[in-house]
């Protein structure tokens, strides 16, 4: 099945990842990441199968937090989901798997 991979630039807000994951509700989402910075900065990394990227994109276009919605194609052997940081354990320090 072929992917792609959905990046949102947004403004975070109160309530502004529950607007996200309400408007993707409908869709067929296979990874979701969303990460704040400061000031006030928010990027959301959405992997959907091909057939449901273009509405997803429009959808996510509408939402007032939103300032950009990239779209980039994902081979499904290369499909392993976002990279993420390891996470570490947070008394010990240890990287967790």
């Amino acid at each position: 099945m072929e992917h792609v991979q959905l990046t949102v630039t947004l403004r975070h807000g109160h309530g502004a990842f529950a607007r996200l994951a309400a408007t993707l509700n409908n869709h067929d989402v296979l990874d979701l990441t969303y990460t704040t910075s400061p000031p006030d900065a928010a990027t959301a990394v959405v992997r959907v199968p091909r057939s449901d990227a273009p509405r997803a994109q429009h959808k996510l276009r509408r939402l007032v937090n939103v300032i950009d919605v990239s779209l980039e194609s994902v081979s499904a052997g290369t499909a392993e989901g976002p990279h993420l940081p390891a996470a570490h354990h947070p008394l010990t320090g240890a990287a967790r798997p």
